[in-house]
């Protein structure tokens, strides 16, 4: 009898364990657990339950950190930032049901996904365009997507910035530039800085070395040294480049371009090199007519030291040349008895068969004598007979105005040459 109730009454205090806390039933587990992200840049978590309180776990390969936790009485979403993730990552968002006993669910997991930033760039050539404008291009580390297409996967999300400083101290400008490897950024006239920085809706990638572009100015100035004869045009010319770090003793290729007219293209006509910093140098065109002309020198590249140094394209403002026949005449007497005919060479440029004119002076103007025939070299034998002993004469050879492939070589005379009579 003893041992019947003591039996009965293990059975009372067992039945009356299993009712407690100890023993109660779990929460059922959430389903349907989703991330995505919210308008404000933020992981948005969803899942579906019973109406539970829950506890919300970034589950890594090797560990889990509690990100969230809600009450039972709020909806069934939470707003993660980020940064809160581990960068370059591999994670998966768990989510429990909590029991108003503090009984757990088994965990409900959304799908995996990574939290890899953007590989960093380098830039690796820029290139001044004008004034108000560089180029620049760039490259990124290699990357393999282990989870692609996952449901956090955001391509447009990747960005690329340009911050500009300068030119005035303390003065900075951001711009979101456009383009997978290449970009045009706005600038002002230096001297400034150019920097790259990336990111991705993770955040920005931790800033490497990237390259810089530092851009400067440069300027052009020439005065043209008449007279514009026909075989040359020349200048005292002079560029001047502004930078932070002036660059010293480089040579800067100066192309002499010309064009017939303001409506017409320029067209290199030859190519210098010219010392800057001030540096005195000359240019030459030759050959040509008359026509607008300019020094032109194209945008400066210069790597040092991981530095990308530009300068941006400059040339002079157009000027219009005129341009003259080359006139000369080879040595000859200028003494000769009275009858006796004393022959000149003469070589014209441009080397056409041109008549050309003998003029004489009669002491008030300068008057015609005859034609003076110019072979296809632009050449002719002139000869003179000496007449009126005791005078002193003075010839010259006037050529007409003509046009050399179209553009136009104005009258023009030789030196004055004089035979005196005896």
């Amino acid at each position: 009898m003893r041992k019947t109730l003591a039996t009965t009454a293990a059975v009372v205090l067992l039945t009356a364990g299993l009712s407690g806390t100890a023993w109660a039933a779990a929460p059922d587990a959430p389903t349907d657990v989703q991330v995505s992200w919210a308008d404000n840049g933020k992981v948005r978590v969803t899942w579906k339950d019973n109406g539970e309180a829950n506890r919300i776990l970034a589950v890594y390969p090797d560990t889990g950190y509690l990100v969230a936790e809600t009450t039972a009485s709020a909806s069934n979403e939470v707003f993660l930032n980020p940064s809160s993730f581990e960068a370059g990552n591999q994670v998966r968002i768990s989510v429990r049901s909590v029991g108003a006993d503090q009984t757990y669910s088994e965990p409900a997991h959304s799908p995996l996904f990574d939290t890899h930033r953007v590989p960093k760039l380098v830039i690796n050539r820029a290139e001044s365009l004008s004034t108000t404008s560089v180029r620049v291009w760039w490259q990124r580390d290699t990357f393999v997507d282990e989870t692609p297409n996952d449901p956090l996967d955001q391509p447009a999300g990747t960005w690329v910035k340009a911050t500009v400083t300068g030119p005035a101290a303390g003065q900075q400008t951001e711009y979101v530039v456009r383009g997978v490897t290449t970009a045009d950024v706005p600038v002002r006239r230096g001297p400034l800085t150019i920097k790259l920085s990336t990111g991705s809706e993770w955040g920005p990638t931790p800033a490497g070395e990237y390259q810089t572009v530092r851009v400067g100015t440069m300027s052009a100035t020439s005065k043209l040294s008449p007279p514009a004869r026909f075989t040359a045009t020349n200048w005292d010319s002079k560029l001047l480049a502004t930078f932070p770090e002036i660059i010293r003793n480089e040579v800067f290729e100066v192309e002499v371009q010309a064009r017939p007219n303001s409506s017409s293209p320029w067209k290199k006509v030859s190519r210098n090199g010219g010392q800057i910093d001030g540096k005195l140098f000359f240019t030459s065109a030759g050959a040509a007519g008359a026509q607008e002309y300019r020094l032109w020198v194209p945008a400066g590249f210069l790597y040092r030291d991981d530095v990308i140094l530009l300068t941006p394209p400059a040339s002079t403002a157009a000027q219009f040349v005129r341009k003259y026949a080359e006139i000369g005449t080879s040595y000859a007497a200028d003494t000769a008895r009275v009858g006796v005919t004393v022959h000149r060479k003469i070589i014209v440029s441009p080397a056409l068969p041109l008549k050309a004119a003998l003029q004489k002076w009669d002491g008030k103007q300068w008057r015609y004598v005859r034609a003076v025939q110019l072979d296809s070299k632009g050449k002719a034998d002139l000869a003179i007979r000496a007449a009126g002993r005791g005078t002193i004469q003075k010839y010259r050879i006037a050529t007409p105005a003509v046009k050399v492939n179209g553009l136009p070589v104005e009258f023009t005379t030789s030196q004055t040459f004089t035979l005196k009579v005896v």
